[in-house]
């Protein structure tokens, strides 16, 4: 060994030792990985090599807890020297320490407890002897590196890296053998800050969660069977007993209007006898509407969790990716808890979807007949059997799917500890989570999150590793990779695949880092996603569509004065004698039937603008308060409620667009009833005309309605780089992001906690709890797109792009 001018004092080399202990090292830093073969060493030379033994798991503190575990210190590598080695002589060895000063190196914890097979070749090779003539310290710095590097055994595992000390910090001696890569991600590193309130290390995803099950329902942990109000067997009985209201009005009219011909005397139009038959119908049957569709707006924010939960389910991953958190259409019939097994969810979402006809059909369900009552021909308000019965088979299956749902909820729990309401709960439930890396990369792309190998991820509450006794609840996958990782390892130590990066253990995806990093600063990436009906082009379609028809229905309606002197039906008007007609069934169904369209076309737009509000106050240059984008709740918020919440907050917007949800409800109201077949005495003749004080109405709705596009036309800051509706598209923008570290999201005891935290000021943080959404750099060390505090104590703030892309 060449060591030129080094001097070293006094090297002890009297009693080697070998020490047999438990293997925790690691194979990137074991020194057989790095020797060189050779023919001249022995059995005994080789059982002699020294070993880097990883420390074990070093627990911070939980400033949550109750009694805060004692906290493990670190033990110190000891080298032992084998006997064999000459040393150089005393001079040598003291010019040698004094020109190379020996600092302590310190590693930072690592449990995976693997260790190279016994067959392979770094076992199975000699090593040689020291070669003279050779300057050995690029070697040995080399080595050095690696004993204080081991993020590649940390991304092989899939686990997110730990915050350590520079390496710079460990020795002062510079590096000879050069490494780009490694001096990129340690300039990476020295930009992260710590922070300044108590932080928690990321869960290992090599540590295996084991399930728990706490003894006590207690105020720490309660049972996993939260339910939303709305889905509470209170809410449902009063539900179902308004079903049941309906059902019974239904069959009463149909039978009492069969025996008693009709059931009142018809007056005139506009009327009080008027407004009961042709507008009180629908009328009461647009509140059950809407509270058919918080209930399934209830159920879309609970059954992705309810599944994760549920054990008898082997894999529960695609369920991230597939599931919804709120409904994004309202008509077409919507399939995705059929394929997850979920039937009866699935009936009850259809035969939610289903009930928009009972609008439309109570909307013909009372008509006008001449009859002959006495001896007397008069005019009477009658039943339409017909529509009765369809009405009643429909309120029928919703009864039972009412039923059904409630057995449902009952017998199975949600394994909800509160309702996810918002952004921040979400964190909440996934800030230890062991399956976070399978989202690398996918908050520019989408799509790949979707996993090759369906895996299961379960809901519960959890141990994590053996070593451990805190439980947490959360989303893990119970049965984690890494005996799959470690016979993957032992394969590719002997064959190494031509796609695997040998230095970082990782294969190489078709985006590797550089791409990524330059797709996260991209202006097109950042911004090019809209739902399809927020588009530039179909909102320009919208508004056009929108006004023409809106020209056309008013210069119809005025002109020669059609809608108050009546047109031909073009259909007979003649009555069966169960009370149909097809001229009033015609007027009377159809309009309804459309403004139950323009009503349910709404419904999109008004959740699409609830979801993308708290994106839009997190792409703001200055960031937003926690109340204004990780707790804002917009989706699960009552229909009116959320009209009040988003004009306080100044989300005026929001709360127009909300106000209009609500307001186009009246479409199919008015429609509905507006026309009638009426017999009119100058002419003798029937004619369709229409009540005008409801038709004024209704022209001022259809205008209001018509010019409500012109204000959905959306800003840059509610575009993202691709859908938010699922749990993992979700996800994609928080899973490398530090506010998984965060204090306020360790475990909350409950949602008020939660928001506590949130809304507190927590040491250190001297007031700078504001959010943001753009490129922020990750627990990993490398630049990732989404979410996380907007400026952190000791290091520079997030990029929020503002540029338009076109």
């Amino acid at each position: 060994m060449n060591l030129g001018d080094a001097n070293l004092r006094t090297v002890s080399t009297s009693r080697p030792a070998l020490v047999h202990s438990a293997s925790k090292q690691s194979v990137t830093a074991s020194d057989d990985f790095y020797s060189l073969p050779s023919s001249n060493s022995s059995q005994d030379e080789k059982s002699a090599i020294p070993r880097c033994q990883t420390p074990p798991l070093h627990i911070l503190p939980d400033p949550y807890r109750e009694s805060p575990e004692p906290v493990s210190t670190r033990p110190t590598v000891r080298a032992v020297t084998p006997t064999h080695l000459k040393l150089p002589s005393a001079p040598l060895t003291a010019k040698l320490a004094a020109s190379h000063p020996i600092h302590t190196i310190q590693r930072k914890p690592l449990s995976t407890g693997i260790t190279p097979p016994s067959d392979s070749p770094s076992n199975k090779e000699p090593i040689g002897p020291p070669t003279p003539g050779i300057d050995d310290t690029p070697y040995i710095h080399f080595a050095i590196d690696q004993l204080t590097r081991d993020e590649e055994v940390n991304h092989a595992l899939g686990s997110r890296p730990l915050q350590r000390p520079s390496t710079r910090e460990s020795y002062s001696v510079e590096r000879i053998v050069p490494d780009e890569r490694l001096q990129q991600r340690l300039q990476s590193e020295d930009r992260r800050q710590r922070p300044l309130h108590p932080t928690r290390q990321p869960s290992d995803s090599s540590v295996v969660a084991i399930p728990a099950t706490p003894t006590l329902d207690s105020f720490r942990f309660p049972t996993l069977n939260y339910l939303p109000r709305v889905l509470r067997l209170p809410s449902l009985v009063a539900l179902l007993t308004c079903c049941l209201f309906m059902l019974i009005a239904i069959v009463f009219s149909n039978v009492w209007s069969s025996q008693h011909h009709g059931l009142w005397q018809y007056d005139q139009v506009g009327t009080s006898r008027y407004f009961i038959f042709q507008y009180l119908p629908q009328l009461l049957a647009i509140p059950v509407i809407f509270w058919l569709f918080v209930v399934q707006n209830a159920l879309y924010r609970i059954v992705p969790f309810l599944i994760m939960h549920s054990e008898k389910r082997t894999f529960t991953s695609n369920i991230l990716h597939s599931a919804a958190l709120f409904p994004s259409d309202y008509m077409i019939p919507d399939l995705w808890c059929f394929r997850h097994g979920e039937i009866i969810l699935g009936l009850c979402l259809n035969v939610i979807r289903l009930c928009i006809f009972t609008v439309p059909l109570h909307s013909c369900l009372y008509q006008t007949q001449y009859l002959t009552v006495d001896g007397k021909s008069v005019w009477r308000w009658t039943a339409v059997e017909p529509v009765g019965w369809t009405l009643l088979a429909l309120y029928v299956l919703l009864i039972l799917a009412l039923v059904l749902l409630i057995l449902k909820l009952k017998r199975e729990p949600s394994g909800l500890r509160w309702d996810p309401r918002s952004l921040a709960d979400l964190l909440s439930l996934f800030q230890r989570s062991n399956i976070l890396s399978d989202f690398h990369g996918s908050e520019v792309r989408a799509d790949s999150i979707l996993l090759a190998l369906p895996k299961k991820y379960t809901l519960r509450y959890w141990i994590a590793g053996t070593r451990s006794s805190e439980i947490f609840h959360g989303v893990e996958e119970s049965q984690t990779a890494l005996e799959g990782f470690r016979q993957n390892r032992e394969r590719n130590e002997k064959s190494p695949p031509s796609h695997l990066d040998l230095e970082s253990q990782w294969p190489l995806k078709a985006s590797t880092l550089d791409s990524l990093q330059d797709e996260v600063h991209s202006p097109w990436i950042r911004y090019r996603w809209l739902p399809w009906f927020l588009k530039d082009t179909f909102v320009v379609a919208w508004i056009v569509i929108a006004i023409v028809l809106m020209l056309a229905f008013v210069i119809v309606s005025f002109v020669n004065n059609a809608t108050r002197r009546g047109f031909e039906p073009k259909l007979t008007s003649i009555k069966t004698s169960q009370g149909f007609s097809p001229a009033d069934f015609l007027y009377s169904f159809v309009p309804c039937l459309v403004g139950m369209i323009l009503f349910l076309a709404w419904q999109p737009i008004d959740m699409y603008f609830r979801a993308l509000q708290p994106f839009a106050n997190l792409s703001h240059s200055r960031g937003s308060a926690a109340d204004d984008s990780l707790l804002l709740d917009y989706t699960a918020c009552l229909p009116l409620e959320i009209t009040i919440k988003a004009a306080l907050a100044g989300h005026y917007k929001v709360a127009w667009v909300s106000f209009v949800s609500v307001l186009s409800a009246t479409l199919p109201v008015l429609g509905g009833g507006v026309f009638t077949a009426q017999y009119f005495v100058p002419t003798q003749e029937v004619r369709v005309a229409a009540d005008m004080s409801g038709y004024y109405a209704l022209v001022v709705l259809v205008i209001t309605y018509s010019l409500s596009f012109l204000v959905i036309w959306p800003k840059q800051k509610r575009r993202l780089p691709h859908d938010i509706r699922t749990l993992g598209q979700t996800l994609s923008f928080v899973y490398a992001s530090r506010l998984l570290n965060d204090a306020v999201f360790w475990q909350p005891r409950n949602k008020a906690d939660l928001v506590t935290r949130l809304l507190g000021t927590l040491t250190g943080d001297q007031g700078s709890s504001r959010y943001a959404f753009g490129v922020y750099m990750g627990r990993d060390g490398k630049e990732h797109l989404g979410i996380d505090r907007l400026q952190r104590p000791g290091s520079g703030a997030m990029f929020i792009a503002t540029g338009r892309t076109k």
